[in-house]
């Protein structure tokens, strides 16, 4: 199993920062094969027929015709998703340590077949001023841009 920091997750959130963290199954894991799915290569230009105002198929048979006639490809989806929220100045490696936790736990509960429910510690309520919050950017623009992941 792993984790991985997703950084579509991450932003300043109450003058901290927030990541989102992916918890993925490896081959061999309690229910791999529940994540580990085929999807349709969908091309840049997307669906040729005729849409909506709102980019939606007005033809969902056809659509649905369409979907299917597309080439595969296998896809590990996150068996689960859980946020967090850390100082600033919280290395790379604290937040792994912290994600490694967390996945271990979400794993257990997985394996017992309930719902990887996780609870934080609530986060010191920081005192929000400039600095701050030019500080939380900075990390999630690094967080933005460098791949964390752990293999447990």
């Amino acid at each position: 199993m792993r984790v991985k920091v997703e950084p579509t997750g991450c932003c300043e959130r109450k003058g901290m920062v927030q990541v989102r963290f992916c918890m993925y199954l490896e081959p061999g894991d309690y229910g791999y094969a529940t994540h580990h799915v085929q999807v349709p290569v969908i091309p840049k230009k997307g669906y040729p027929g005729q849409v909506n105002e709102m980019g939606q198929p007005v033809d969902i048979p056809d659509y649905d015709k369409w979907l299917d006639g597309l080439p595969k490809a296998w896809q590990d989806n996150p068996f689960h998703n859980h946020f967090i929220q850390v100082e600033p100045d919280a290395t790379d490696e604290e937040i792994l340590d912290a994600g490694q936790a967390f996945l271990r736990e979400a794993f257990e509960k997985w394996t017992a077949g309930t719902f990887p429910d996780l609870k934080n510690e609530p986060p010191n309520k920081p005192t929000i001023d400039a600095s701050r919050l030019t500080a939380c950017e900075a990390k999630v623009q690094h967080l933005r841009q460098t791949i964390l992941e752990r293999q447990v």
